[in-house]
């Protein structure tokens, strides 16, 4: 018997084929906000037996705020957790999503916090995931005659120097600092690390600074993605206001993606085009995909800036029926 889809196949022949979507049943939580979250924590029920592919990531690590004469880190992307089980129907998994700190708090943030879920099956026993958050990064002030690389590497942040003149590269890693861990899977993943390339010697370059920011495994590739982007260059008209950076981040996390799109918003904080302005509230919105550190505050002379949050944590379950 002729089916509908073979018959508009037949009628145009223009219809283009999809033959690579992924196969079961997909479902999916993470925070719209913070006003949104599921305040009960989530619950999915196998509707049949079947297979369960269930993945989790905790929320990454937020940008810190910063004024008139420093500079700051990236946050640290969150844990990644992959688990495949079989399931009977009305088995469980229940749990809750990681929310990210907010990126207001000046030179540290705090870790967001972990995503995790309890699996409980009829058959397979009960067992628990979790995906920690990401570190907050750091940020300090500075005055124009000190290098922010040595700046950094006083107060502990392993680094590599790269000139001779007290430029090198940062990262979001330090005594007393850890890595986002994750437990419970087939495969764990621990959160990497956001970088800055300090390649100008003093806070106020920011043109020859260059951000690195750490996107979780499982996302955009199986083992993650690190995302560099430069700053805007001295002579256009941005160049010495705070917040320009948004747009440069944008363009460089839509890349990530094979199908990528721009739909960046404005980032002149200084006539409030950036949503809220770039002062307090602009540290509490959230605009990255789930797991991704936020990038840190590039404050120039008189103007403070804040960073951007981290990305939210999030379940993801995939199901095939027997």
């Amino acid at each position: 018997m002729a089916t509908l889809k073979g018959l508009l196949i037949q009628r145009n022949t223009a219809v283009p084929q999809e033959e690579n979507l992924e196969k079961g049943y997909i479902s999916s939580w993470t925070p719209g906000s913070d006003f949104t979250n599921f305040c009960n924590g989530i619950c999915w029920t196998a509707p049949a037996n079947g297979a369960a592919l269930i993945e989790i990531w905790g929320a990454g690590g937020s940008g810190s705020r910063m004024c008139c004469c420093g500079d700051g880190l990236p946050g640290n992307a969150g844990a990644y957790v992959k688990k495949s089980i079989q399931v009977e129907q009305g088995d469980t998994v229940t749990g809750c999503t990681g929310m990210p700190c907010y990126a207001h708090p000046l030179c540290f943030s705090g870790c967001s916090n972990a995503t995790g879920v309890c699996v409980v099956t009829a058959s397979n026993g009960d067992l628990c995931m979790c995906a920690e958050g990401g570190r907050g990064g750091t940020s300090f002030c500075n005055p124009n005659t000190h290098s922010l690389y040595c700046c950094f590497r006083a107060n502990g942040f392993c680094g590599t120097r790269c000139r001779e003149n007290y430029c090198g590269v940062i990262c979001n890693h330090c005594s007393g600092g850890w890595c986002a861990f994750g437990y419970g899977g087939d495969v764990c993943c621990c959160g990497a690390v956001g970088c800055v390339s300090f390649f100008g010697c003093y806070p106020h370059c920011k043109c020859q600074f260059q951000r690195h920011v750490p996107t979780p495994a499982g996302l955009f590739a199986e083992e993650g993605a690190l995302i560099t982007f430069q700053t805007e260059s001295d002579g256009t008209p941005m160049a010495n206001w705070s917040g320009n950076q948004l747009f440069q981040f944008y363009a460089a996390l839509n890349s990530t993606s094979r199908a990528p799109r721009m739909g960046t918003p404005n980032s002149y904080c200084w006539r409030s085009d950036r949503s809220c302005g770039c002062y307090e509230s602009q540290g509490c919105a959230n605009y990255l995909p789930v797991g991704v550190g936020g990038i840190g505050p590039q404050a120039c002379p008189g103007v403070r800036d804040h960073g951007i949050r981290g990305g939210f944590g999030g379940v993801r379950i995939k199901f095939l029926a027997d």
